[in-house]
């Protein structure tokens, strides 16, 4: 099993990621569904007063998707939409608990890994020097699939998720703090502790609004002051901010749906299997 669950004596459970064999927490097939079985057995399980999702690699979080299945697929291939149908019911899952829940970060979270922390009602960051938080899918020909299009714009506004999503720029844990991407920057070292805490010491209509602000459209205000701005008018970044800016005037059930099936006609392109190609080439030289 690729997940550990704790129950601390003070009710709130610790859920951390350690795939097995491996230097990183990669968001494959396998993991999706330990995940959904974990979230699951929590939801079952009386008396939870909060949830931290934690790693236990060091320097971190969730590296992202398992590319393989994406390197390989065709166009339009069901195996694709199999695959991010699945991370999606385990969000909505995980989005659903009725404890509050945090992501307590001190390592990469990108591009799935992010998702995952996306779907928490909180992050806190950690002191590790290789805190990133990002979505880089651009850089792979696609467009980030468990929710970060939505999600995201809906934490830290559309100006600041349209440039992270179109230049792939990762953010430290300073930044991500200042940009209302994480609650706040704590010392590694009692990061678990200090995440429960915060859980213990959450008013429940904190909670209720952190999920309310998710789940609706953004305000009118807001769309209408901004106007998507890019460059690189690669279909990834076409997709990309077409889906960001439809999907905030939308619930955030529908827009994950547009979402969908964006990723679904950018995923076994020629375009993205180059670059995704090309990504293996590059990790392959440095090891």
């Amino acid at each position: 099993m690729s997940i550990i669950i704790t129950h601390r004596d003070d009710g709130v459970a610790v859920l951390t990621f350690d795939q097995p064999e491996s230097r990183a927490n990669v968001l494959s097939t396998q993991l999706w569904n330990d995940l959904d079985a974990a979230v699951k057995t929590i939801g079952e399980t009386p008396n939870v007063r909060g949830l931290v999702l934690a790693s236990a690699k060091p320097g971190i979080f969730i590296a992202g998707a398992d590319l393989k299945l994406l390197g390989e697929a065709g166009e339009n291939d069901p195996r694709v939409r199999e695959f991010i149908n699945l991370g999606s019911r385990v969000l909505a899952r995980l989005e659903g608990l009725p404890c509050a829940t945090i992501a307590a970060i001190d390592g990469a979270a990108l591009g799935g890994g992010l998702e995952v922390a996306l779907a928490c009602d909180f992050r806190i960051v950690g002191t590790h020097p290789k805190i990133q938080l990002g979505l880089p899918e651009v850089s792979l020909g696609l467009i980030p699939g468990w929710g970060g299009t939505q999600r995201l714009p809906r934490l830290v506004g559309l100006v600041r998720a349209s440039e992270m999503m179109t230049t792939g720029k990762a953010l430290g844990a300073v930044e991500a703090v200042a940009a209302d991407l994480a609650t706040e920057q704590l010392s590694s070292e009692t990061l678990i502790e200090s995440a429960a805490t915060f859980l213990l010491n959450l008013s429940t209509d904190l909670k209720a609004q952190a999920r309310a602000l998710k789940r609706q459209p953004l305000p009118a205000a807001d769309r209408a002051a901004f106007t998507p701005s890019f460059d690189d008018d690669s279909p990834a970044i076409r997709e990309g901010m077409s889906v960001l800016t439809r999907g905030a005037a939308l619930p955030l059930i529908e827009g994950l749906c547009l979402e969908t099936d964006a990723f679904c006609r950018l995923a076994g392109t020629e375009q993205s299997k180059e670059k995704i190609a090309a990504f293996f080439n590059r990790r392959l030289q440095k090891s």
